[in-house]
């Protein structure tokens, strides 16, 4: 028996997503988005919204090189990494613009100085900062 029912054509899955700050759009597998059904990116219907048809891609103008750190919660299967480059005003809108849940902004706020990711199931690895 041929394979044919589970043939799965990738090109067709990819995303392209930019934002204003980028000349090049990150691409990643819708399916890698869809698994995060609460998010904004998570939701293909959300994200439609947002689709340029001229240009083939999402784009979102919002905060310079934030769709880079967003897009970490989906590559690292629910796992944001947090690189702080922004003022807390900013994450947090952000964070709140994209869908993210309240306990993981929460937690995320409450703890940006010292966090370098959040895991799902509440447990932080926490950095020291050297001064």
């Amino acid at each position: 028996m041929m394979y044919e029912e589970n043939y799965y054509n990738q090109d067709s899955d990819l995303v392209k997503i930019n934002d204003s700050s980028q000349s090049n759009p990150i691409i990643i597998y819708a399916h890698q988005l869809n698994q995060y059904y609460h998010t904004l990116l998570g939701n293909p219907f959300e994200r439609l919204k947002y689709y340029d048809s001229s240009i083939e891609q999402y784009h979102f103008y919002r905060t310079p090189d934030i769709i880079n750190y967003i897009i970490t919660y989906y590559l690292y299967h629910g796992c944001l990494l947090t690189e702080i480059h922004y003022p807390v005003e900013i994450l947090y809108d952000e964070l709140v613009f994209f869908g993210f849940n309240i306990q993981i902004i929460y937690d995320i706020i409450s703890n940006c100085i010292t966090i370098d990711y959040y895991i799902p199931s509440g447990k932080l690895n926490i950095i020291l900062l050297q001064i």
